[in-house]
């Protein structure tokens, strides 16, 4: 009886091991996003991408080419990325330092662990390209990225199969019904 309880609730554990969390990367091209305005107005590129409901941003690398207009700097660059609401996000200036107009290649990482940083239940991961200081009139564009991507080490929950899961949860209520039969004697 213990051995055949035992068996029960290892077939019960197997089919509720396909909800463990797994890591996988998201890769966002970014060739032709443009920054026209600051953060939050209209007119800037704003891509919304499926990385799964409540995932978890644990990191993110960039290697990137970007180009700013004259007089726009190089530094004002930034994307934001958080949640589809757009209101929980993080600014992302691939170069602080370069304080001119014209061409430059970046690339870096930053840990996001620890800061919570999620999809919300409809999945979706938010970009906004954007300005930091506006030079031009509203809707020009001041920068373009030229070429690369952005990497997001991503955590989602994995949905078990559907046979899997009602396979473990016969599993469970068996178990269940086993013991207290288990108790009656």
């Amino acid at each position: 009886m213990k051995q055949q309880l035992q068996r029960l609730a290892a077939i019960a554990a197997l089919g509720f091991a396909g909800l463990a969390a797994q890591a996988a990367p998201v890769v966002v091209d970014v060739a032709g996003a443009q920054s026209i305005n600051l953060q939050g107005e209209a007119g800037n590129t704003v891509w919304l991408i499926d990385i799964g409901a409540n995932a978890v941003l644990n990191a993110v690398d960039w290697s990137v080419v970007l180009n700013a207009f004259a007089p726009s700097s190089l530094s004002d660059m930034q994307v934001s990325f958080g949640n589809s609401s757009g209101l929980d996000a993080i600014n992302l200036a691939p170069d602080v330092a370069d304080g001119y107009s014209g061409a430059g290649s970046y690339s870096g990482s930053f840990d996001l662990t620890g800061l919570g940083l999620a999809a919300g239940a409809d999945g979706l991961l938010r970009l906004e390209f954007s300005e930091a200081y506006k030079d031009f009139a509203t809707n020009v564009a001041e920068g373009l990225w030229v070429s690369g991507s952005l990497t997001f080490d991503v955590t989602t929950a994995a949905a078990p199969e559907p046979g899997s899961a009602a396979l473990a949860l016969l599993a469970l209520g068996m178990v269940c019904l086993h013991a207290r039969r288990m108790r009656r004697h």
